[in-house]
């Protein structure tokens, strides 16, 4: 490689080191110059960011000199928070797979219906990977099958497939009957 390709890739790399560094800020300066904290506050909580980004946002508007109105956040987060904490989004955030932000929830007064809802979803995420393992599976047992040139591996392969075809079966009433529980 010539030096001058050598530079240009060099560049190239600090540009993408500094684009990398920059997304880890949780607000740029001239962010951090207008934020109504309140607002910041209540997004945050109704997305169910935890109480404590406040901490992420003091440190990054810090560097400019900036330091946010925690009062305000700390209002606007605990009125995010309670729209956060709802059957629905456990529910949500169940069925996505998502089972980390229970804790935000705690102490607040949807906690129990976020909680089941949560656990309700997640049961319903959990069978809805083991349908896709199965199918994965059924894919590769049937590509070996269509390989497979001995009597007694076919019979196997074929036992094997009626199995994960009963267990879908299965699968799929189950999924129906944990869907039923969303709401």
């Amino acid at each position: 490689m010539d030096r001058n390709a050598m530079m240009g890739s060099g560049k190239w790399l600090a540009l993408l080191l500094l684009a990398a560094l920059s997304g880890c800020e949780s607000m740029s300066v001239s962010e951090c110059k207008v934020a109504d904290w309140s607002r910041v506050g209540y997004n945050d909580g109704a997305s169910g960011a935890p109480e404590s980004k406040l901490a992420d946002y003091t440190e990054d508007c810090g560097k400019a000199g900036i330091r946010p109105n925690a009062r305000a956040y700390r209002q606007g987060w605990d009125n995010g928070i309670q729209h956060y904490c709802t059957a629905a989004n456990g529910w949500r955030e169940g069925v996505q797979g998502r089972s980390g932000k229970e804790s935000v929830c705690q102490g607040q007064p949807g906690y129990r219906g976020f909680a089941r809802y949560l656990e309700s979803g997640l049961r319903v995420y959990r069978t809805q990977e083991q349908i896709k393992r199965n199918s994965s599976e059924i894919s590769r047992l049937e590509k070996e099958l269509s390989n497979a040139t001995k009597d007694d591996e076919k019979k196997r392969l074929r036992e094997s497939l009626r199995d994960l075809d009963r267990s879908q079966t299965r699968l799929r009433h189950l999924l129906a009957e944990q869907q039923q529980a969303a709401p």
